[in-house]
């Protein structure tokens, strides 16, 4: 690696992102950072949650953790009433062996285990959500399954140690699932001495790392802000105890700057996030949810104004991409299938719940009130629906600048290119990527992101594995490290044509080697034409086409392309794949290629 490379990468982090990150990395490394001198709290013996307090009708609950194991989205494993290993691969049955180590000591990324990720899947506690929804339903023995495996994920976990303490983004989502469970059951007025001392427990972990957590500029902030404000106000409400009441309000008050400050940086002026990611983009928005669902139950100050309208823009933005018809969105940047809302009996990949809450709570008005999954999550965390949004007209073409996504809105056609150029630090190189959907199918499709830690968990994020053109087998730009991108790409133009009968999206950019790609999208009639000219010193020009369904049909006039059809892995939920057609063209000289995409109306879309 090109040492200037990597230097220039840092660069664009930021000063104050490298020292949060710096000094946390040597604080670990010399043993002084406060959170490996935290006390543990003593948890007490009993009961964590009490019978539920919810009268009248409910909704079904959600199918995560019914019956049988649950892990990114999808139900796994042979059906079980017992807990299941805290220690091992949810998938695989692989299991850390360093379990009674500092968390701090345990490996992250481990041949012998796979990806963390897997292993942490239980211990982010959705199953809580399921037993507690079944407990408010008077399911006979759910509330003695809540607390048993509630004790029992204490007894495996003592505090600060093994790999479930590793991360304080995930004692985080465990904090946000145990106060959502007692709103689930009508209890949030209740606190038992048990769960009291655990959420203390977790809000310890979370509060010294927080600063770390800021200087990663994505997620991780927002859902430790969350955590430490819902968790820390929950608990100076309901405790008796007067100095845990200072504790916890002085984790409120922290979790709430830390919000603001996030909110303030990372929510760009367009509505996007710093990550460029639907999936991401969600999980900061339900993030910001929760904590106003708590802050009213509590009847807390309000947020600041800025919060509240970047919040209100971040709703906006989230809806514009979510399908109607379905509630899927395009599977664009980083997906690890993180669903903080798994309430009511909606899917992972149905985003209209957490659409409808965020338009209720920050917007006053409520989208997609229409469908079953996105009502179902009101009723259940008793919010009430604001007017309906009814169907909105999209324009013909939309500019998210700073979100570096361009959309056409023509008839049927959905289409978003991913624009060149960004603020925040790239995680896939996907200059230019087209992602083509019609009447809610995603026909051209992005390759997903499978694994951060698998075998081959390169080829996701690279270019070859976009809509987009690959030079001489090589990113559009170089990986400094697993999760950073060195050279990041500028935006030369944009240029957008809103005509209504040929709405047009032209973007370009130069990389690294000097190479450049322009790129035009027009829909002309029932088609959609995409003209790519290409010019620098290359020896080859790989142009691909991800075929998401037997319908779309694609054609060229260009006798300078030479096309091959591949077959590639495509994964729309984490740590799954399938493999779907690649239409892949060679060009070896400076040119254009134009490209023809119909719908064959023989076949659904």
């Amino acid at each position: 690696m090109n040492l200037a490379t990597k230097a220039r990468a840092y660069i664009r982090l930021g000063w104050r992102s490298l020292l949060d990150v710096g000094l946390y990395r040597a604080g670990l490394k010399t043993g002084l950072h406060p959170v490996l001198k935290i006390v543990p709290v003593v948890l007490v013996k009993g009961d964590f949650f009490i019978a539920s307090n919810r009268s009248g009708p409910l909704p079904a609950p959600t199918p995560v953790w019914q019956d049988q194991p649950w892990a990114f989205g999808k139900a796994c494993g042979a059906p079980s009433d017992d807990p299941p290993d805290w220690h091992a691969n949810i998938l695989t049955g692989s299991r850390v062996k360093d379990v009674k180590k500092r968390w701090d000591k345990v490996s992250v990324f481990s041949a012998d285990i796979g990806d963390i990720k897997a292993v942490w899947e239980p211990s982010r506690f959705d199953w809580v959500i399921a037993f507690a929804q079944n407990a408010a339903l008077g399911k006979s023995g759910a509330m003695d399954k809540l607390n048993r495996w509630l004790t029992d994920w204490t007894e495996h976990n003592p505090a600060y140690n093994g790999p479930n303490w590793i991360c304080g983004q995930e004692a985080s989502i465990r904090t946000a699932h145990l106060v959502l469970a007692a709103i689930l059951l009508g209890n949030e007025d209740t606190l038992s001495a048990p769960l009291e001392s655990l959420l203390l427990q977790h809000l310890r972990r979370i509060a010294p790392t927080i600063a770390y957590a800021r200087g990663q500029d994505n997620n991780h902030a927002t859902s430790e802000a969350m955590a430490l404000y819902a968790g820390g106000l929950w608990i100076s409400r309901c405790c008796a105890d007067n100095d845990r009441r200072a504790e916890a309000l002085k984790y409120m008050q922290a979790g709430q700057a830390l919000a603001e400050n996030r909110v303030r940086a990372l929510i760009l002026n367009d509505g996007g996030f710093a990550q460029y990611s639907h999936v991401y983009h969600r999980l900061m928005l339900d993030s910001l949810s929760v904590m106003e669902l708590v802050r009213r139950a509590f009847g807390a100050p309000d947020f600041s104004a800025e919060f509240v309208r970047k919040a209100a823009s971040a709703s906006e933005w989230l809806r514009f991409f979510t399908e109607p018809v379905n509630g899927e969105v395009p599977n664009m940047g980083s997906n690890d299938g993180a669903w903080l809302l798994p309430i009511g009996p909606g899917r992972s990949r149905d985003f209209r719940p957490s659409c409808a809450l965020a338009s209720t709570l920050f917007e006053g008005k409520t989208a997609f009130s229409e469908t079953a999954s996105a009502s179902a999550l009101l009723q259940w965390l008793s919010i009430r629906s604001g007017t309906p949004i009814g169907v909105e007209v999209a324009p013909p073409v939309r500019l998210f600048a700073e979100s570096a996504i361009a959309a056409i809105s023509s008839g049927d056609w959905r289409i978003y290119m991913r624009l060149p150029g960004t603020k925040f630090r790239p995680h896939q190189a996907d200059a230019l990527h087209l992602d083509v959907w019609r009447g809610g199918s995603n026909l051209l499709c992005d390759a997903g992101t499978y694994s951060y830690a698998e075998t081959g968990w390169e080829y996701f994020s690279s270019t070859a594995a976009h809509n987009t053109i690959e030079f001489d087998g090589r990113d559009q730009m170089p990986r400094v490290g697993r999760f950073l991108y060195g050279e990041w790409l500028r935006r030369e133009e944009v240029h957008i044509d809103g005509q209504a009968d040929q709405p047009s999206i032209v973007s370009s950019y130069t990389d690294f080697q000097g190479v450049r790609h322009i790129r035009k999208v027009a829909v002309v009639g029932d088609s959609i034409t995409i003209t790519d000219t290409v010019k620098g010193r290359f020896r080859t020009a790989k142009i691909r086409w991800r075929k998401n369904h037997s319908s779309v049909r694609i054609s060229t006039a260009s006798d300078a392309v030479d096309y091959v059809k591949e077959s590639g892995p495509s994964s729309l939920y984490y740590m799954s794949k399938k493999y779907i057609l690649i239409l892949v063209g060679t060009l070896s000289r400076n040119g254009t290629i134009v490209t023809k995409v119909t719908v064959d109306i023989g076949k659904s879309a």
